[in-house]
């Protein structure tokens, strides 16, 4: 009774053992946008290794069980990244664990899905399927700590917008492109905020390094992610050239990759979405 009492009034999760969770984490948002999409999956479950939290706990599922720890089975997944299959609960179900991964494609944790299933199912068509799931939602994961921070980063922020309808289709059209994210100063307001991203932190203020870009004028770039992304922060601008924003633009990258040319990409990129920006107003509007 106490934890549904701690849920209706959206205060933190406490687990023993374990730092705090949101109410609404960014990785449950990833799982409640999936389930919703999905009617053949029943169950959904993340182990990460998120900050603060030993191990490879669950950190966002749609059946509850925030915190337990990784069993055997999950370890062997992470540690091998050999994906489990199995028929279960009588032939019903249809059961693929398989390593979870951020947007460099890093391993970071396992991810449990659960299909319904009948005899005569194409056993491999759901494990494709598994992995079609994990690969789309490996673009919206900056790393394992993003899936526990709150969504909205901001609970006043909103995630309907037209600037995240913008970084959403800009995405699909650029399938090189692993980051993008608007920083937008609103109006009568000194805050600058991230206003839609593909990775989360909906509200999340603008730090000193992106407010450097939005000030100078002149962008940054340099070898992020441990060594497996190319950052890219750029003046955001407007269709009458007035400076909006900062536009985050993110490229896996090797040591062999030409950074120029990456720079060069992440302004064409810009300069599309410049067409597409009348105003800061055009940018914040609710667009469901």
């Amino acid at each position: 009774m106490l934890r549904v009492v701690c849920l209706m009034l959206t205060c933190a999760l406490a687990l023993p053992g374990y730092a705090q969770l949101p109410v609404k984490s960014y990785g449950q948002e990833l799982v409640d946008q999936l389930v919703a999409k999905t009617p053949d999956l029943l169950v959904v479950a993340m182990h990460a290794s998120a900050r603060d939290m030993p191990g490879y706990p669950i950190v966002a599922s749609n059946i509850g069980r925030y915190g337990k720890p990784a069993d055997e089975d999950d370890m062997r997944v992470i540690n091998t990244e050999k994906t489990n299959l199995e028929v279960a609960h009588g032939g019903t179900r249809f059961e693929v664990e398989l390593v979870l991964r951020d947007l460099t494609g890093s391993n970071i944790g396992a991810l449990g899905l659960v299909f319904r299933y009948k005899a005569g199912d194409s056993k491999d068509a759901l494990a494709k399927k598994a992995i079609e799931i994990r690969d789309a939602l490996a673009k919206r994961i900056m790393n394992a700590a993003s899936l526990t921070e709150p969504h909205p980063y901001d609970p006043l922020a909103t995630t309907k917008t037209h600037a995240q309808k913008l970084v959403d289709a800009t995405l699909a059209k650029h399938p090189d492109l692993i980051v993008l994210a608007m920083h937008v100063t609103l109006p009568d307001s000194k805050d600058n905020i991230i206003v839609a991203s593909n990775f989360g932190r909906i509200g999340k203020k603008a730090d000193a390094d992106d407010m450097k870009v939005i000030d100078s004028g002149l962008p940054t770039a340099g070898v992020a992610g441990g060594g497996k992304r190319y950052a890219v922060a750029l003046p955001l601008r407007d269709v009458s050239g007035k400076t909006v924003g900062e536009l985050s633009v993110g490229f896996r990258y090797k040591t062999s990759e030409d950074e120029k040319a990456l720079l060069a990409q992440a302004e064409k990129v810009r300069d599309e979405l410049q067409k597409n920006i009348p105003s800061v107003e055009n940018l914040i509007e609710l667009d469901p």
